[in-house]
């Protein structure tokens, strides 16, 4: 075969494998991104599967609001006491004491979200009539499943450190 025949049929394939890698870049930035349940589409995901009405979604955003209101508090004084626990690790010598005050009132703050998110979710199932409470059910034993789902713990292991 003629060495310009060759060369031609060199970039052809080059052509080509660069139209594919395009492509495949495109593909891979233009895809649409899964839903997760701590994104923002779930409230519209909790409101469109669950069939609510517009007197029952204007008081599920305003319970919203309010959730969003009390845990931001919440957060906000559990990122200082953590910003201030870690701040003791500059120091030689801490009081154990500290560092135990500082953990207890982490916890208290996590309980306290907990409670909240928990009370939403009552004003949640009790805004909804007995057949979407039955689909607000579902929702809940999956959203359950997902916490507690036991390869959570495993992946944490595999990404710790080993000695």
């Amino acid at each position: 075969m003629p060495e310009s025949k060759k060369l031609y049929w060199l970039w052809g394939a080059i052509g080509l494998l660069f139209l594919l890698n395009l492509a495949t870049i495109s593909w891979i930035l233009l895809r649409p991104k899964p839903n997760r349940p701590n994104q923002p589409h779930s409230e519209a995901m909790l409101i469109k599967r669950l069939g609510f009405s517009r007197e029952q979604r204007t008081r599920h955003q305003a319970y919203r609001r309010e959730l969003r209101q009390a845990v931001r508090q919440h957060e906000d004084s559990l990122r200082q006491l953590r910003t201030d626990l870690f701040q003791h690790l500059r120091q030689p010598a801490v009081a154990k004491t500290t560092i135990d005050a500082l953990v207890s009132r982490m916890e208290y703050q996590n309980g306290q979200m907990i409670r909240l998110r928990f009370r939403y979710w009552q004003q949640v199932r009790a805004l909804c009539t007995p057949d979407q409470q039955e689909r607000f059910d579902g929702l809940i034993d999956r959203l359950i499943q997902f916490q507690n789902r036991p390869n959570r713990a495993g992946i944490l292991k595999r990404r710790q450190i080993q000695p």
